[in-house]
């Protein structure tokens, strides 16, 4: 039986009372009509803010632990379905820099078939690689460790994942690069003694200009066959 307009409304107030105490929404077909009510109102909420920071302050502070605990039942159940939450909060996980639980999810989400948001662009792997190569290159470039989130999402990109040609170079240049980088950060050739070193930079630069011929690694490469070639002569 369809509810009254005043059953509705007592519904939603009590769906948000649910969230608000953080506690988690039942799959059943009328909370999940109203988690996509309270998730729509959140997001626009959200989108309002002006500034980065404080949309980032939101996500950290009162969205994921909002909503945390729905998705975290959602995990735990049996029932699947398409669940726009779970999407949001690897997306809100991401962005507050909590990336081994946004990872585990992801991988969830993407078994799953799970799609993005309409006013995302790219599919679920195509977001991941893309916001874990822009962290890492923040995190290398300050000689922070990119470990373990890079490696687990290459070995996705190499096996598992079929994305456009241009996203997998980008991650097979930056694999080369990341090995002849110099204390300061800066890839180098010359910096690197050992041999093996720079004959798998060179593979994984190979692998990124055969992806992408416009990559980007040919002067590189030169350089690298150039060091190669020191190290045997010595």
């Amino acid at each position: 039986m369809a509810m009254s307009p005043c059953q509705r409304h007592r519904a939603r107030i009590k769906a948000a009372e649910t969230l608000d105490n953080r506690e988690a929404l039942t799959a059943s077909p009328v909370s999940f009509h109203l988690l996509k009510l309270e998730l729509e109102s959140d997001v626009a909420h959200l989108r309002n803010l002006p500034r980065t920071e404080d949309r980032v302050e939101m996500k950290r502070d009162e969205l994921l632990p909002r909503w945390l605990p729905t998705v975290e039942a959602y995990i735990a159940g049996d029932k699947r379905y398409a669940n726009p939450a779970l999407v949001y909060c690897v997306i809100w996980l991401l962005d507050t820099g909590e990336l081994e639980k946004a990872l585990d999810w992801a991988d969830i989400a993407i078994n799953e078939g799970q799609t993005m948001p309409d006013n995302f662009k790219s599919t679920m792997p195509a977001f991941i690689a893309d916001t874990v190569l822009a962290w890492a290159n923040v995190e290398a470039a300050c000689g922070h460790s990119i470990e373990p989130y890079f490696s687990r999402t290459f070995a996705n990109i190499q096996d598992t994942w079929r994305l456009h040609e241009e996203i997998n170079a980008k991650w097979f240049k930056f694999a080369g690069l990341y090995l002849l980088r110099d204390h300061n950060g800066e890839p180098r050739a010359t910096v690197v003694e050992d041999v093996e070193t720079l004959e798998q930079a060179d593979a994984l630069l190979a692998q990124a200009e055969k992806y992408n011929r416009n990559a980007g690694v040919k002067t590189m490469r030169g350089k690298i066959q150039a060091r190669i070639n020191g190290l045997t002569a010595e």
